[in-house]
């Protein structure tokens, strides 16, 4: 009986809208009564209210979970439940019991009609979540699904054209993989059969391509491509029989880098070598491609400029700090900046140097926060906060915490209100790797950061490859070991996590 009525009140307030919808003299009762959609990969499904007078369907009284992705979203199965005798359509396909997947990211056109000529055009739009209703932190998945599961070495993740791509390195009898891989969930990951164009390279004989990537790589999205950068090639030859960047010294990490790796691809799958014909422009020099040659490099983009940080070189059988900030227009040309200090300060060495601090852009500046000048010790901690508005001139903003100094290997994700900052480990004042840490810090302002309650079950991690897409930081793996020695990079000691998490940012 309650369900008659139902549907006789929602007929009736039909009937009352018809003259003021349509030109016609009469019009016959047609319309949407009720929707429902569901993200792609959603175990929940979220019903939508129809305003009759405006013609407008929204989720706004149930939102969509805050970390379900645009890529989900454009996979949305739509149902609804018409008048009778009615059919609803998405552009030419009716929408059946099953439902019709649409493109949820936008505002979607929904036609219903029925065999009279009747119609009536509503608009769906769906609303996300900006705040948590519980958790603000959840795990999403426990270890990388598709990913190698022996011999993993190094990997990093963008967000790019709505879907997560990682770059994986790993070795296995005397072979080093430089794999690509895609997700639209950022839980579960396919391979990529990409391509690479080899249009003005000389490749060896036999070779019909070449690989991307190599331990320490990274991502960085810039000028509507994903880019892929820098790294070495340490455990064995690659698929083509090209050597490995082998360590003849007898000691340290690597003999020598003299490589420069830059890759890019529009489309996800098919790559240029933008290290062919690339610029390097040190002062008034031009400098060889493998002058650039580094790995474990930090991005930032501000003011339609790509900068980059963090560098990490090896020559002489040592991993050593970069020597200063980059600067790029297009993402495949660098000029190396003379980057100093605002106040004529000597600091101890330059900004560029720097290394293991979290480097990124927020309300119109550049960031560093944290790291290590040279090696690690305790005098060569910065604990200090600096910014720049072009990368070449440095200001000290602040000092940490004590709660913060000696931090190395944190990460943060930033939108136009609000920054966090996710791990990283704690360097004593007398060079002793105290701990690793499971924080979390949020800024309004660059400056100063305050703790927010973590989940116990986030374990401690540093260098965690952290995107932020929409309103949500994904946190992927990162190290969970202490750096070892007194240089700070990845060792053959290191543990590499694979779980994944997800933070509302508000």
């Amino acid at each position: 009986m309650r369900k008659f009525l139902w549907i006789f009140a929602a007929v009736a307030c039909l009937l009352s809208a018809c003259s003021s919808n349509d030109d016609t003299e009469t019009q016959a009762v047609v319309g949407i009564l009720s929707a429902k959609i569901t993200p792609e990969s959603s175990a929940v499904s979220y019903d939508c209210a129809v305003d009759q007078t405006t013609l407008k369907i929204d989720n706004s009284a149930s939102p969509v979970q805050w970390d379900v992705t645009d890529a989900s979203l454009k996979q949305t199965t739509l149902t609804v439940s018409t008048t009778l005798g009615a059919t609803a359509y998405v552009g030419t396909t009716a929408i059946g019991a099953d439902g019709v997947v649409v493109d949820a990211t936008a505002p979607v056109t929904v036609v219903v009609k029925d065999n009279a000529g009747n119609s009536k055009t509503y608009t769906l739009s769906v609303v996300r979540a900006t705040t948590a209703s519980g958790d603000d932190m959840i795990i999403k998945a426990s270890a990388f699904k598709g990913f190698p599961t022996t011999g993993l070495l190094d990997y990093d993740i963008a967000y790019f054209n709505d879907r997560f791509y990682a770059a994986v390195t790993s070795a296995a009898e005397k072979q080093e993989s430089y794999q690509l891989f895609t997700s639209d969930d950022g839980v579960n990951w396919t391979e990529v059969d990409y391509k690479t164009e080899t249009a003005g390279i000389t490749l060896p004989e036999g070779q019909s391509g070449y690989v991307i990537g190599g331990e320490g790589a990274k991502f960085v999205v810039f000028g509507g491509k994903l880019h892929l950068m820098g790294g070495g090639r340490t455990q064995g030859a690659d698929k083509y029989g090209n050597a490995s960047e082998a360590d003849d010294w007898g000691w340290g990490p690597l003999k020598q880098l003299n490589s420069w790796r830059s890759y890019s691809t529009a489309d996800g799958s098919t790559f240029a070598c933008d290290t062919t014909g690339m610029k390097f422009i040190n002062g008034d020099k031009v400098m060889a491609s493998s002058s650039m040659a580094c790995t474990d490099m930090s991005f930032a983009e501000l003011n339609g400029k790509l900068f980059m940080a963090n560098t990490l070189r090896f020559s002489f059988g040592m991993a050593q700090n970069g020597y200063s900030v980059y600067s790029s227009d297009n993402g495949r040309d660098w000029t190396q900046l003379d980057a100093k200090f605002d106040d004529g300060t000597d600091y101890g060495v330059s900004i560029g140097m720097i290394r293991g601090g979290a480097f990124f852009s927020f309300k119109g500046k550049l960031w560093m926060v944290g790291g290590v000048k040279g090696y690690i010790s305790g005098a060569n901690m910065t604990s200090a906060v600096y910014s720049s508005a072009d990368g070449t001139t440095w200001t000290k903003e602040a000092d940490l915490p004590d709660g913060m100094k000696g931090l190395i290997g944190a990460r943060v994700v930033a939108n136009d209100n609000v920054a966090y900052m996710f791990g990283g480990e704690l360097v004593s004042e007398d060079g002793q790797h105290t701990f690793m840490t499971n924080q979390v810090y949020r800024s309004t302002d660059g400056k100063t950061w305050e703790a927010v309650t973590t989940p116990s079950s986030f374990t401690p991690r540093r260098d965690a490859r952290v995107v932020l897409v929409g309103n949500t930081a994904w946190i992927f793996g990162g190290i969970t070991t202490n750096a070892s020695g007194n240089y700070y990079y990845i060792g053959d000691t290191d543990k590499l996590g694979s779980d994944t998490w997800v933070k509302l940012i508000q």
